[in-house]
C-alpha cells in the first residue's frame, strides 16, 4: 500500500493556536464550555459553533499570550487535511493467463482475421462497446439502450445478437471460434449470436452518431465482474482492474459505536447511493467531467503538487431543471429501473428530487463535522470517501484523450473490460479516483485573555476564550491512482510436432510431417523471452507490451497459420543462431477444406546424401507473419543397406560452452590476521585537534609512531606485499599481491 499525505498549501503554519499546541505542548487543559446547537447557514450548509476555553501552563508568558490572541481574533482557515491509502500495484510479471491477477493487461481470445483487419482501417469509437453490451444482456431493453445497441438504428438486426457470451469452454460446445446458443427443447436450433460478426456483415453503414456518442460514457449500472466472465464473443481486449480504497464495512454495536471490517470486495459510496436514491446520479456522473473544477495547490507527502477538485455544494446549488440528459458525445448506459429526476418532465418533481438529495448530503456533512477538540487538539484527519473513477484513453503519442469511461462507486464493480481498441495499436490509460474530502472551514471569533487567580494556589492562571466556528467545505479531488500501456498482438504460435520419414524403396528422399498444436500453453516455472532470430526483433518489442513483460507467458495454437519455416544444417551447430541464414523453404498445406481454410499440418521432402548428418530446426508463422520461437534442433540421417533405406533422428544436443575458469576458495585454507601494533589507531592526536568522530575521521591513522614501515600504506599497484606459496609435491608456484586498505562505515 502506498499512503498519500495531503494537506493544503495554505494552511500550513496559518494557525498559530494549532502549531502552538500540537509543536510548542503548552496545552494543559482544553474546555469546550458551551457549544450551541448546530443551525444551517442561509439553509444550506451546518455549522458547528463552540465556545472554547483553554488554560495555560504558568511557563507561558503575558506578551507570546498577547501575540496568540491578536493573531487568532477573525482569523479563517479552509482545511482538507487527509489520507488516502492506494492499493498495491502489481508485482512484477503478475499476469497469469488463467487467473486474471493482473491489475491491467491485454486479451487475444478469439481469432477473426476480418474482425482484426477492419478494427485496424475504422475508428475505435466505431467498434463494439463491451459495457453497453452488459446492460443489454440483463434485458434492460429500454428504447434508450436499443437506439445504443442498434447503433443508432443502422444495423437493427444487432438486437438479435450478443456482445456478451460465456466464456468459451474447452473441449465442449464449441465451433470455428463461435460460441453456440443450444436450446435444451430444440436440440437443433442452435444459433449463431455473435454481435461482432453480425456487425461485419453489415457492410460499410455509416454510424456516425454512434462514433460520436462513445466519446464519453457514462457507466451508471451494477456492472460487475459477472459481466466482466462474458467475454465468449469478444476476439480481443483491454481489461483494467478500478482500484478500490474503501474496502472497509461500517459495523454499528449495541453500545452506539462504530468499527470497521476489512473485506475482499468494495464497499461503495454513500454519497453515490444518495445521488442514485435521490434520482440524480447524473448529475453527480456529469460533474465528473462538466463541473466547476480548478487547480488548488496541496503538499502530497511532503512535495507540492496541484490537484483538480471542486465544491460538492457548489455543484449541488448549479443543478437546475432543464436540458437533455445527453450531448451528442456522451452515452448513458443505466438500468431499466434507474429513473432520472429529468426524465418526469416535470419541475415541482425535479426540485422535490433535488431537495431530497441536499437533505442527504446535508446530513452527510453534518456527522463528519469535526469539534475543535477533534481538529485542533486531537490533530484528526478529515474523512474521505471514493465517489468514483474516471478512466481517461488515449493513443500513445497523443495527449488528446480520444474516450473518457465514468464510473460511479457501486460495491459490485471491479474490472473495465475494453473492447473499443483497435488490433496493434498502444493505448495508454489513466485510472483516475474520485474522492470527496469532508474538510473544514474553521474560524475565531470574540478571542480574549482572561485574567484570574487559582484559589488554591493564589497563583494567577493564564487563560484565553473565544468561539470557534466550523461549516462544511466538501471538496471532490482527482487523484491518479494508475496507468497503464497496453497493446493487442496475436501470441506467438506453438512450435509444430515435428516427424521424420522415410520410404524404404527410395533413395535420398527424407520426409518431415509438421503437425499443428493446439490450445494453449502456459509453463508459470519457465518463463523465458521470444529469442532475437532472423528479423523478429521487432514483433519481440510489440510482445513485451502485450505480456507487460519481457517473457512471453504463453503460446497459443490459435494464431497459427499452418506456415512453416524450415532451416538446415550440414555442421553440427554451436548456437541456434547459426540458423539464421539456413533458411531452406517455407511451406504450407494445399490441402483446402470446404470453409475455404488451409490445413494447418504440411509435409516437406528434402533430398539429402546418405551416411551424413543433417541439423534441422523449424518456426510456425502466425496469420500476420510473426514466427514461433525457434523449435528444437533435429539430427536426422539416410543409410543404405543392401536394396532398402534406413534412417534415425533425434534431438541434438549442442555442446556446454566451457568458457569458464574453475575457481578455488582458499578461505579454509589460509588466513591472514594484521599483527595489533599495525591496527593501534592515533586516538590521542584526533582527541586533541577535532571534536567530534565525524570530523576525525579523515585524520585516523592507524599503526604504532614507532614502526618503521605501517601496513596500511602497502595499498596500491606500486607498492604492495607479495606472498609466495609453493607446492611440495609439484613445486608449482603462486604468488599473492596483497593490499591493505581501511574501510570507513556510515551509521
Amino acid at each position: 500500500m502506498s499512503t498519500l499525505n495531503i494537506v493544503d498549501t495554505e494552511t500550513l503554519n496559518a494557525d498559530p493556536l494549532r502549531e502552538l499546541i500540537l509543536f510548542a505542548g503548552v496545552l494543559n487543559q482544553s474546555t469546550e464550555v458551551s457549544e450551541t446547537s448546530l443551525s444551517d447557514n442561509d439553509g444550506t450548509l451546518p455549522i458547528r459553533t463552540s465556545t472554547i476555553e483553554i488554560v495555560f501552563p504558568p511557563t507561558l508568558t503575558e506578551e507570546r499570550i498577547l501575540e496568540l490572541t491578536d493573531a487568532m481574533e477573525g482569523l479563517s482557515v479552509l482545511s482538507h487535511r487527509t489520507r488516502i491509502t492506494l492499493p498495491n500495484t502489481d508485482d512484477e510479471e503478475a499476469f497469469n493467463y488463467n487467473n486474471y491477477v493482473s491489475d491491467a493487461f491485454s486479451y487475444y481470445n478469439l481469432r477473426n482475421d476480418e474482425y482484426e483487419t477492419y478494427t485496424q482501417i475504422n475508428n475505435e469509437k466505431i467498434l463494439p462497446n463491451f459495457c453497453l453490451g452488459a446492460l443489454w444482456s440483463r434485458g434492460e431493453q429500454t428504447s434508450e439502450q436499443e437506439n445504443y445497441y442498434t447503433m443508432f438504428g443502422t444495423i437493427p438486426g444487432l438486437i438479435d445478437s450478443d456482445v456478451l457470451a460465456p466464456a468459451t469452454p474447452i473441449n465442449l460446445y464449441e465451433f470455428d471460434d463461435e460460441y453456440l446458443t443450444y436450446s435444451y427443447t430444440d436440440p437443433e436450433a442452435e444459433t449463431l449470436t455473435d454481435y461482432y460478426k453480425l456487425m461485419l456483415a453489415s457492410g460499410s453503414v455509416s454510424r456516425t452518431d454512434y462514433s460520436e456518442a462513445n466519446t464519453h460514457v457514462y457507466v451508471d449500472f451494477n456492472y460487475s465482474l459477472n459481466d466482466t466472465a462474458k467475454v465468449g464473443n469478444t476476439p480481443f481486449f483491454n481489461r483494467i482492474r478500478l482500484p478500490f480504497v474503501n474496502k472497509r464495512v461500517p459495523i454499528s454495536l449495541p453500545n452506539g459505536t462504530e468499527y470497521f471490517l476489512e473485506t475482499n470486495s468494495n464497499f461503495p459510496s454513500e454519497i453515490a447511493r444518495s445521488f442514485i436514491e435521490s434520482s440524480m446520479s447524473d448529475k453527480l456522473l456529469k460533474s465528473f467531467r462538466n463541473s466547476n473544477s480548478f487547480l488548488r495547490e496541496f503538499n502530497i507527502n511532503g512535495s507540492t503538487a496541484e490537484l483538480k477538485v471542486y465544491d460538492l455544494m457548489e455543484m449541488l446549488e448549479s443543478i437546475g431543471y432543464g436540458g437533455s440528459i445527453t450531448q451528442t458525445d456522451e452515452m448513458f448506459l443505466r438500468s431499466e429501473v434507474q429513473n432520472y429526476a429529468i426524465d418526469d418532465n416535470s419541475p415541482f418533481t425535479f426540485y422535490f428530487y433535488k431537495l431530497i438529495l441536499l437533505g442527504k448530503i446535508r446530513a452527510k456533512m453534518r456527522a463528519k463535522l469535526k469539534k475543535f477538540k477533534e481538529l485542533i487538539v486531537e490533530n484528526q484527519e478529515h474523512d474521505i470517501e471514493h465517489v468514483g473513477f474516471k478512466v481517461i484513453k488515449k493513443i500513445e503519442g497523443r495527449s488528446t484523450p480520444i474516450q473518457t469511461f465514468y464510473f460511479l462507486n457501486r460495491a459490485s464493480l471491479e474490472d473495465f473490460i475494453d473492447t473499443q481498441i483497435k488490433f496493434d495499436r498502444v493505448y495508454n490509460y489513466e485510472v483516475i479516483g474520485m474522492f470527496a474530502i469532508y474538510g473544514s472551514n474553521y474560524s475565531y471569533e470574540n478571542v480574549q485573555k482572561i485574567s484570574g487567580f487559582n484559589p488554591l494556589s493564589n497563583e494567577p492562571v493564564k487563560r484565553i476564550n473565544f468561539t470557534f466556528t466550523n461549516s462544511p467545505s466538501v471538496k471532490i479531488v482527482e487523484v491518479s491512482m494508475a496507468t497503464h500501456t497496453l497493446r493487442i498482438v496475436e501470441p506467438p504460435p506453438i512450435v509444430p510436432e515435428i516427424t521424420f520419414y522415410n520410404e524404404m524403396t527410395t533413395k535420398n528422399k527424407l520426409k518431415i510431417r509438421m503437425e499443428h498444436q493446439d490450445g494453449n500453453i502456459v509453463d508459470e516455472y519457465r518463463k523465458v523471452p521470444l529469442r532475437p532470430f532472423a528479423g523478429n526483433q521487432n514483433y519481440i518489442d510489440k510482445l513485451k507490451q502485450y505480456f507487460s513483460s519481457d517473457n512471453v507467458l504463453v503460446t497459443s495454437g490459435k494464431t497459427s497459420e499452418g506456415i512453416y519455416e524450415i532451416y538446415r544444417l550440414e555442421d553440427p551447430p554451436s548456437s541456434y543462431l547459426d540458423f539464421e541464414d539456413a533458411l531452406i523453404a517455407t511451406v504450407q498445406s494445399n490441402i483446402v477444406y470446404s470453409n475455404g481454410e488451409h490445413s494447418r499440418n504440411a509435409m516437406f521432402t528434402d533430398l539429402i546424401k546418405h551416411q551424413k548428418k543433417y541439423y534441422y530446426a523449424f518456426r510456425t508463422l502466425t496469420h500476420r507473419g510473426n514466427p514461433s520461437e525457434l523449435s528444437p534442433i533435429y539430427v536426422a540421417e539416410m543409410y543404405e543397406d543392401a536394396d532398402e533405406t534406413f534412417m534415425t533422428f533425434d534431438l541434438y544436443q549442442m555442446p556446454e560452452n566451457k568458457n569458464s575458469q574453475p575457481d578455488s576458495h582458499m578461505r579454509k585454507y589460509i588466513q591472514i590476521i594484521p599483527n595489533t601494533e599495525h591496527l593501534v589507531p592515533n586516538s590521542e592526536e584526533i582527541i586533541e585537534q577535532f571534536p567530534d568522530a565525524t570530523s576525525a575521521i579523515t585524520a585516523l591513522k592507524l599503526g604504532r609512531d614507532e614502526l618503521e614501515e605501517k601496513l596500511f600504506e602497502y595499498n596500491s599497484e606500486n607498492k604492495y606485499i607479495k606472498l609466495r606459496l609453493e607446492s611440495k609435491n609439484s613445486g608449482r608456484k603462486m604468488d599473492l599481491n596483497l593490499f591493505f586498505k581501511r574501510k570507513t562505515t556510515n551509521n
